[in-house]
């Protein structure tokens, strides 16, 4: 028999009325929860990428002169894309599987980056294209910088660095004729023309007539390349400011051929290179200069030296450059040709990677050029990175 019984009603000890009140913090916690939860799918459905998008804080800047973007027309451009969609779609699936790999193979022996690389036979062919909210990503970096920069009386310009399929179409395989419409660039300039975008394209196309500035195995735009990418930003500065009227690339002669640099032999490729990278033969010998390497350390170069983007951040000064001019050059790889040229024109250079691909170390351009006085600030990137969100970095 159990020892327990129930106690009578009048010594029945019933809880208070304020012994409910300490279920109030946990209540009020959870409805604070719920608000937040709620709150957090709200703010996620707004903002899919997970931070907010860079967005115009600035009016638009005064458009580039018309010099600075020269009408350009990719040879073999179609609208098949918005004419026929789903049989342009069709086509591109019947060999989607071989593009998948590092590299597709392309008519006359040259190799391409495949969708791997920022989809990038897609923005090849126009497949890719930018959604609105992206363009405005896009407005909104470029728009507020360069506003802090004029600001403190600095220019801004961007060169993308046109992608191989750019002014070499040719060199996409066979099946994608006919299928070459609008690229990213060409998105992005008709929606903002006022962005101070340097479109060297039709410079480059017209160089190309008599001088490869691609070669087969290489994403990246040959040495002599850069000297004719270089050559028409430098006229644009010109055009564009009066206080860098006296910018210029140095002179050459002509181009000579060297060994192709392929860039696809750990990824499989096992053929012979040729004689198909093209370098700039410069008028004048290159003069000395300094490096100064992110630990401090320096080095006594040629303004001809290249330096790879894995040695950035890295400041130069010229002793005999062209002009007495302070430049800030965001990169990537693509710029690693465009330093000579670069060096010999300013006296002085700081270049750092760019990091559009890695967000949390994008530079902070603006104090950059405020700690070395830069006149000016040159965002030089490859084309394929259009695909990347400001601020973001890679996303689906």
């Amino acid at each position: 028999m159990s020892a327990l019984r129930e106690l009578p009603p009048d010594q029945e000890v019933k809880p208070s009325h304020w012994s409910r009140l300490r279920l109030v913090p946990l209540i009020v916690l959870f409805l604070l929860a719920a608000v937040a939860l709620a709150g957090g799918y709200i703010w996620k459905a707004s903002n899919p990428y997970g931070v907010a998008l860079p967005e115009p804080t600035a009016a638009p800047g005064e458009p580039l002169p018309e010099a600075c973007t020269p009408a350009f027309q990719r040879e073999g451009a179609s609208d098949a894309w918005a004419a026929d969609p789903a049989a342009a779609e069709a086509a591109f699936q019947a060999h989607d599987a071989e593009l998948q790999g590092y590299y597709v193979e392309g008519e006359g022996g040259h190799l391409l980056l495949g969708e791997p690389h920022s989809e990038n036979i897609s923005q090849a062919l126009g497949r890719f294209q930018l959604t609105a909210d992206r363009v405005e990503a896009w407005n909104g970096y470029l728009s507020n910088m360069r506003a802090t920069l004029q600001a403190d009386g600095r220019e801004l310009l961007v060169l993308v660095a046109p992608a191989k399929w750019e002014t070499v179409p040719e060199a996409l395989p066979a099946w994608t004729d006919g299928l070459l419409g609008p690229t990213v660039l060409d998105q992005l300039l008709a929606a903002h023309p006022e962005l101070p975008i340097v479109d060297v394209r039709a410079a480059m196309e017209a160089a190309d007539d008599e001088t490869p500035l691609y070669s087969p195995l290489n994403s990246h735009w040959t040495d002599y390349g850069a000297w004719v990418a270089f050559d028409a930003l430098a006229g644009c500065l010109r055009q564009a400011s009066p206080a860098l009227a006296d910018v210029e690339a140095p002179a050459v002669t002509g181009a000579e051929r060297t060994t192709d640099h392929s860039e696809y032999g750990a990824a499989g490729w096992t053929g012979e290179p040729g004689e198909d990278w093209t370098v700039p033969v410069y008028a004048e010998p290159a003069s000395a200069m300094e490096v100064t390497y992110a630990d401090g350390s320096t080095e006594t170069l040629e303004s001809t030296a290249q330096l790879d983007m894995l040695q950035l951040p890295a400041t130069t000064r010229t002793a005999d450059a062209s002009t007495d001019h302070t430049a800030l050059v965001l990169r990537d790889s693509t710029g690693n040709g465009f330093g000579p040229p670069l060096q010999a024109a300013f006296a002085e250079t700081m270049q750092v990677v760019h990091a559009l691909d890695r967000p949390a170390d994008m530079p902070d351009a603006p104090a950059l050029a405020a700690e070395i006085d830069a006149d000016v600030v040159l965002l030089v990137m490859t084309e394929r990175y259009l695909a990347l969100v400001p601020g973001v970095g890679p996303v689906p």
